[in-house]
């Protein structure tokens, strides 16, 4: 499958969705698919090796340049991969992916003018696919024709069904281009499927120049709900949430450690509450009187209420016994 460039990103060839994965290849494989799966693979020296059989002794395919050019960025190789994917085009300008390499290529080298011009073709000769409107938009964005990008973003969104991930990826070239109330629209957009997106935008660089009052207003309200039957309960404890000295919030995370309950390690912590996700989702805030409250929430399916009970009872006990209290 092609893959799809991604706005500002570090690599060259700026490819969204690849899974590292182990490939061992068959050394008498002599086909592009296994040499597109190796470089999925993110394995692209073997790749390289794997064309060299191929082409040895014959004139390369404009897909076997394609792909050896994209094997070379991935490596690093900048001259040698963008002169084999417009090698590539010379025999084949209907090469959909050499232009969104291509295209990818110039972003990084931040030649937006040309960027522009490779995913225009990319999107002419496959206008109906998703990342034909991402990518285009992308570079519009960057060239500050934010009013030609919008309809794009818009059918881009459509085509994924307006996904917590496509709002993301809108909200990020949007924060690029300066337009930052599409980029809080989007962004907002996003939360309000996954709330794990906020945390994403924290540490994502591409946000960094949005500082207005409803951007901070965005990152700092949780409006999660939990879904209608789900296990809820909460207690108060003396010590407060303090997000500088963090010492309820290691209570929380040293008692699911010592209960052996899974939770994932990024831990999301802001001014007046912090969360932590897994098994159970756990809200640490305050209440009006200074004391802090841990909230435990968890779907049905995950435990039955009596487990449910037992469980945030016996975590309670460990929050209480670190904090010695």
């Amino acid at each position: 499958m092609p893959r799809s460039p991604l706005s500002m990103m570090s690599t060259l060839l700026l490819i969204v969705g690849l899974s590292p994965w182990l490939f061992v290849a068959d050394a008498n494989a002599q086909s592009p698919q296994q040499v597109q799966q190796l470089l999925d693979a993110e394995q692209p020296g073997l790749a390289l090796d794997m064309l060299s059989r191929m082409i040895k002794g014959k004139k390369p395919t404009a897909e076997q340049l394609m792909l050896r050019g994209t094997a070379r960025l991935m490596l690093g190789e900048i001259k040698a991969g963008a002169t084999d994917l417009e090698k590539s085009l010379a025999k084949d300008p209907t090469l959909r992916q050499s232009w969104v390499n291509l295209g990818g290529l110039e972003i990084a080298e931040g030649n937006y003018d040309a960027a522009e011009k490779a995913f225009r073709k990319a999107y002419q000769l496959a206008p109906d696919l998703p990342d034909s409107h991402l990518n285009l938009g992308a570079a519009l964005m960057l060239l500050r024709r934010g009013g030609e990008a919008e309809p794009h973003f818009e059918q881009y969104l459509k085509l994924e069904g307006g996904s917590a991930e496509a709002q993301y990826l809108v909200a990020t070239n949007y924060a690029i281009g300066d337009v930052e109330h599409l980029a809080i629209k989007a962004l907002e957009a996003a939360i309000a499927q996954d709330e794990k997106m906020r945390l994403r935008a924290r540490r994502d660089s591409r946000f960094v120049a949005l500082d207005s009052l409803e951007y901070r207003v965005l990152l700092n309200t949780d409006n999660y709900q939990p879904p209608p039957g789900s296990h809820q309960v909460e207690a108060a404890f003396r010590q407060p949430y303090n997000q500088q000295d963090g010492e309820l919030l290691y209570a929380v995370l040293e008692a699911l450690r010592s209960l052996g309950i899974s939770y994932d390690p990024e831990v999301e912590a802001a001014a007046k509450w912090a969360i932590v996700w897994g098994d159970l989702r756990i809200k640490l805030r305050n209440q009006a009187n200074g004391t802090g409250v841990v909230a435990l929430s968890a779907a049905p399916s995950r435990y039955s209420a009596d487990e449910f009970h037992r469980l945030s009872q016996r975590i309670f006990q460990e929050i209480h016994r670190t904090i010695g209290q």
